[in-house]
């Protein structure tokens, strides 16, 4: 649960008030801490919600102050003020520290049962944690081994509609889970992470394909600056499409840190498709062999750049002007490299199929290295 699912439940039923660090409302919620005593907040988990009355605390000035920057070097998810017979007034700065740091500060009336929103909280949280678990099952199987426990989903009502929601799948590398989960909440979707050796698995569900580019979106921003990769599957109905939209999401990330992407998108693989779809390895070592391999040699013995030259020779449709402008080389070296390229691979270039099939090749290429 994040701290926005459980302000937006809550709010009402207990008047909790949100007065500071609103920014920081979607971090998830892994416990809540009734404290008193300052000295005990060395217990609290990373994202713990506190909760406090300021009873063993309201004869020291500066205890709220202390709570607050306490509560921020433990990462607490947000602080809750039980308002009245020990705590009076807050004190402008610490609602701009909260602000800055994104801190959700929170604000409840004296007469609310602290007690009544613990149990509340904790009924959710065994119920939402039970759910993960055969959720966490029932989507392992679908996207790694192809199998659907339709007898257990017929006997659970609660499960029913994921036999047919739409859902969207990321594969991630080089992220750390409580990074994508920060990311995520934001989204305010519904989604599972699943973990398969060194790949993170986001799975969005019950999504709208306006909702997954938002989300998508989000991702971008959030994590363009970070070497993470990640390949974005198209969206599947049912259950049962798991399985192929998991081996979408592992194409598209294969193909992202192959071209040193951030991200790639399965539906614009393009020609990378058409190799990540053979499974014949004979032709491809014959893609290879036919249409790289003399001039990958070359380089390797003269320590020349031909291959690179070649990639934009073919990449710009032939035009020397550009790929002398690409490389800040003079042209009639770039013509001269090409002369070297043809005799090498003993080819004019000047057929389509043979610059389809060199294209191709680099796709192969690029995927090996």
């Amino acid at each position: 649960m994040t701290l926005k699912q459980f302000y937006e439940k809550f709010k009402e039923k207990h008047q909790l008030t949100l007065i500071a660090g609103e920014k920081g409302i979607h971090a998830s919620i892994e416990g809540i801490y009734l404290l008193e005593d300052l000295n005990n907040i060395k217990f609290l988990r990373d994202r713990g919600l506190i909760i406090t009355t300021g009873l063993a605390n309201h004869y020291d000035d500066y205890w709220l102050e202390e709570l607050l920057c306490a509560a921020r070097r433990k990462s607490a998810s947000g602080v809750i003020l039980c308002m009245g017979a020990y705590i009076t007034e807050i004190p402008l700065p610490l609602v701009e520290y909260c602000n800055y740091n994104n801190l959700p500060l929170l604000v409840i009336p004296w007469d609310i049962y602290i007690v009544d929103i613990m149990q509340e909280y904790y009924d959710d949280f065994f119920k939402e944690k039970q759910q993960g678990e055969y959720f966490g099952k029932i989507f392992s199987n679908a996207m790694f081994n192809n199998t659907i426990d339709n007898e257990f989903i017929a006997d659970h009502e609660d499960m029913k509609p994921y036999s047919y929601s739409t859902y969207g799948i990321v594969a991630f590398k080089n992220v750390a889970k409580d990074t994508l989960t920060a990311v995520l909440n934001q989204t305010e979707e519904k989604y599972l992470i699943l973990t398969k050796k060194t790949t993170l698995y986001a799975i969005l569900y019950n999504i709208t394909e306006s909702n997954f580019s938002a989300a998508a979106a989000l991702l971008h921003m959030s994590l363009s600056t970070k070497p993470v990769h990640y390949g974005i599957a198209t969206l599947g109905q049912g259950i049962h499409s798991l399985f192929n939209k998991r081996i979408e999401s592992d194409k598209a990330l294969q193909v992202a840190m192959a071209t040193r992407k951030t991200y790639c998108c399965y539906n614009e693989l393009g020609l990378y498709r058409i190799i990540l779809g053979i499974s014949d390895g004979a032709i491809l070592d014959d893609l290879y062999t036919q249409s790289l391999k003399a001039v990958v040699d070359y380089d390797n013995e003269h320590n020349s750049n031909y291959l690179e030259i070649l990639r934009y020779y073919i990449e710009f449709n032939s035009s020397v002007q550009r790929v002398a402008e690409h490389t800040f080389t003079h042209r009639n070296t770039i013509n001269y490299s090409i002369g070297k390229i043809k005799k090498i691979l003993q080819s004019d270039l000047s057929s389509m199929e043979e610059r389809c099939r060199i294209q191709l090749a680099f796709c192969l290429y690029d995927l090996q290295q």
